[in-house]
This record gives C-alpha cells, structure tokens and sequence, in this order.
C-alpha cells in the first residue's frame, strides 16, 4: 500500500499538533503550579507575621504585668501594700532577676508559662509569656523635647562623687542616617566672650547637640533652705548649676565648682563632643562632672538629685554614677525589664526600661505659659482686705 504526500502532510501536522497541546499543558501546570507556591509562602508569610505579632503583643502583656509587681514591690517600700501581701515574697522576686520572678507572685505560682486570656479560661490563642525577668539599670536612659527638663533621683547602694552625662544620638536628628555633627557658630570657639548664645534656628541646627542645663542638687545628714544659697567652701555645696554647651574644642571633664551663678563669669561651659557618629559612638557628648560634698554629713549619707533641660534641640541622654573610678549602678530608679513571648510555636523577646514616678511629682514649673504672662500688683494701707482693682491689658 502506497502513502500518499497528503497522508503524510497530515500526519506530520497531527504530530506538531499533538507536540503543541503537550507544550501548552505543561506550560499551564507549570504556571499554576507557581501560582500555588506564590499563594502557600504569601499564607506562611502572612501567618508567620501574625504569629509574631502575637508573640511581641505576649510579651508586652508580660512587660505590663512586671509594672504590677514594681508597683506592688514599691507599696511595700512605702509600707503600704495592699492588704494580704507577702512583701518578703515580693521584695525576693524583683530582686531575684529569673525568669518566674513575675508568675511566682501574680501568676499561680507554679513558675511555668503565663498564658494570655481574652476572656476567663480562654486559651484558644495559645498566646503566653514564658520569661519575664527584672533587674535593676546600672545607668539611667531618658529622652527630653526642646526645652523640656527632667529629674533624675541619684539613688545607690553607696557613696558617689562622679557623674557622667551622655546625650545626643543619632535618634535626634530627622535624618537618622546623617554621620557630621554640627556645632554652634562653627565650633571653633575656645571660651571667654566667644560664646555666644543664638536665636534658635538661625545657628543651631538640627544636627547640633543640645545645650544641657545641669543643675545639682542634695542634701546632708541634715539641711537648711539657707544652705542652697550659700557655699562655705571647702567643696561643699547642696545646689550647683552648670551649662554644658557642646563644642569640638570642649573638656571632657569639669566640675560644679564652676558653676555660672557663683563665678561671674556669665559664659557656659565647653563641653566635649565628637564631629561624627561612627559605629562605635552612641552619644555625641559626654562630659564627667565631679560633686561637691554636702554642706551637712559625707558623701554616705547624701540624697542628690540632677535636673536636666534640653536647650535649643531635643536629646537622649544616658547618666553613669562613678565612686572615684569605680562604677555605682542605680538603685529603685529604672528597671530593665526582659520578656519573651510565644504564640503558639513563635518567640519574640522584647527588652524594656520601666520607670516607676509616682513617689514624688516633680513640678516642671510653678507657672507655665505659651503666651504672653501678665501680672498685677497693689499696694494699699486698706485694712477691710486685699481687693481685687485692675486687670492687664494684653
């Protein structure tokens, strides 16, 4: 039997079209089989991330929870705890910096995980913090706006008679990923009438360090308000007030003996800071100050306390208390605490510095304005009282 050329035409273009189908199935299963991988890892990435959250939200819950048991710890110190605490139990925990410091007083007492519940015995979530431990902060941290001040409680286990102070970082400045630091009237000044203090904006930039106002302030075995007011010499004094203005050509080192109210000298001080960020520098300026002694008793028995004001631009700070070249870590003033959380198979691990304030309220003024303040006076030998006559005119 003899093939034909149209036979084999034919079967030629059956074949390409067999080849054709099988090219354009495969390449159909391929593509839907990638659209089926993109689909599994966006649903893994988006449970894992879930999963995170939920994890980080566990041990915030845990980092709340380590509040509860500071504040608690801190009624005992106050001898007024709630009724039915076991300060003892209390005080051991915070001071015991492990990991069922918290569930062995506010969990049930078993020491395992702490699990999270949105509602009484809900534990669908499986979300729970498993470590939450406490410890005291060797340093201080904090930050401050423009022209806001803070009040630091110098608080150690022992004598001190150094303090240093640390501020500005990369953080304060809008962009983060600057390395030149700025100084005020180019930074070349040396001291003396060179110091100038200009308008905000127009020379100090936002890569310029703040200008730090530090104030100290303590009291001896025994004080008179008189003795913030004088000086007897001797290096002793309650109250002292520096201006730390930043510069390249500044000291590292200085002392409150050379505070601007008692030296009119009417210059702030030089402050040593560096003229870039590198790896290795977290604070553009750090400047060690040495303290007076107490007018009344020695440096045992001081109780001292540092307010800072950030002058011109915002700051983070960092403050270290040294006994001659020895470190003295804070005690009762900030607290590190380190919580790890889990959702169900997921861990995250957050760190946090919890300050407890509500010993003692520092006013930041007596009288606090934006606008303009007016203010009316009379003198008068009318003895039916004072009366009110008058009013500002804005």
């Amino acid at each position: 039997m003899k093939i034909t050329a149209l036979q084999t035409r034919q079967r030629q273009g059956g074949a390409v079209s067999l080849f054709v189908v099988v090219f354009v199935t495969l390449l159909m299963i391929i593509i839907t089989i990638s659209f089926i991988q993109l689909m599994l890892k966006d649903q893994r990435q988006a449970s894992a991330s879930d999963l995170s959250q939920s994890a980080y939200d566990s041990a915030q819950a845990g980092v709340e929870d380590a509040k509860r048991l500071l504040l608690l710890e801190q009624a005992c110190r106050s001898s007024s705890p709630p009724a039915g605490t076991n300060c003892a139990n209390v005080r051991a925990a915070v001071a015991s910096n492990k990991c069922d410091s918290v569930s062995s007083i506010l969990g049930d007492g078993s020491g395992n995980e702490t699990l999270i519940q949105q509602n009484a015995g809900d534990t669908s979530l499986q979300q729970a913090y498993t470590c939450v431990a406490i410890a005291n902060a060797a340093d201080y941290k904090g930050s401050m706006k423009a022209n806001e001040s803070n009040i630091i409680p110098l608080n150690t286990n022992g004598p001190f008679d150094t303090v240093e102070i640390s501020w500005f970082t990369r953080d304060d400045i809008a962009t983060t990923n600057a390395q030149t630091i700025n100084f005020p009237l180019g930074g070349n000044i040396v001291g003396g009438s060179a110091v100038k203090l200009p308008r905000a904006g127009s020379q100090w930039s936002e890569s310029t360090p703040s200008l730090l106002r530090t104030q100290f302030m303590q009291t001896g075995d025994s004080f008179k308000l008189s003795d913030f007011d004088t000086s007897p010499g001797g290096n002793k004094s309650n109250a002292n007030t520096l201006f730390l203005y930043p510069s390249r050509n500044g000291v590292p080192q200085m002392d409150f003996g050379l505070d601007v109210r008692r030296d009119p000298l009417n210059t702030p001080q030089l402050a040593k800071c560096e003229q870039s960020f590198s790896t290795s520098i977290s604070y553009a300026c750090t400047t060690t100050i040495k303290l007076p002694a107490p007018i009344s008793g020695g440096n045992d028995a001081r109780g001292a306390y540092l307010r800072l004001s950030s002058l011109y631009n915002g700051t983070h700070y960092k403050i270290n208390l040294f006994n001659g070249s020895d470190a003295q870590p804070f005690d009762h003033v900030q607290y590190e605490v380190d919580s790890t959380g889990r959702a169900n198979d997921m861990f995250r691990r957050v760190k946090s510095r919890v300050e407890l304030k509500s010993d003692f309220i520092y006013p930041e003024a007596a009288v606090d304005v934006e606008g303009d303040l007016c203010k009316s006076f009379m003198i008068t030998d009318d003895d039916s009282g004072y009366r009110t006559i008058g009013s500002c005119t804005p």
